[in-house]
């Protein structure tokens, strides 16, 4: 089987089992599948081997800390103004983490820092609040760590189903006989 086909049958079937536990059983925690999703893809964009989750999982963390920074502060702005430069400061400092070496992957930091802010605006959810599942810290938080571990065993999987090439005799055995 090739790789494409192996990860859309196995993102597919996963994908669907996480949907369903986010919005059935587990659907008072108020995880979100899209940033669930958004983990899984940093876990991807990041190499998607199993040294990738230490790339992705720390970035997507990193911006998810500085979204709340944010979000907190934007609950003390008081014009567009104050607004833009709480937004454009932080972002600058979650960009400056890549100074050290375990938040190096920006684009995690990005999908962290940008989901949270996100949910945050859009459902009026305060930084302070750390609770499930209003807290966009903490709803951020376990939707990522289990995006990148959807992430990680989607490849193992889909590894398991792509057809290894047929092992062919070297030239020079070929030769000889």
């Amino acid at each position: 089987m090739r790789l494409p086909v192996a990860l859309a049958l196995v993102i597919g079937v996963i994908g669907a089992v996480i949907t369903y536990l986010y919005v059935g059983p587990l659907g008072g925690l108020g995880l979100m599948v899209p940033a669930t999703f958004i983990g899984a893809a940093s876990y991807f964009a990041a190499g998607g081997d199993r040294a990738a989750l230490t790339r992705s999982v720390p970035a997507n963390v990193w911006g998810i800390v500085c979204g709340t920074v944010t979000l907190i502060l934007l609950g003390l702005a008081t014009s567009p103004i104050v607004v833009g430069v709480i937004v454009g400061g932080l972002t600058a400092v979650f960009i400056l983490g890549a100074l050290v070496p375990a938040l190096g992957f920006v684009p995690g930091s990005v999908f962290g820092f940008a989901t949270t802010v996100m949910f945050g605006l859009l459902t009026g959810a305060s930084g302070t609040d750390f609770a499930l599942p209003t807290g966009p810290f903490t709803v951020m938080l376990i939707s990522f760590l289990v995006g990148g571990a959807f992430g990680y065993v989607s490849s193992v999987l889909a590894g398991k189903l792509v057809a290894k090439p047929a092992a062919t005799a070297a030239p020079e055995a070929a030769a000889a006989s």
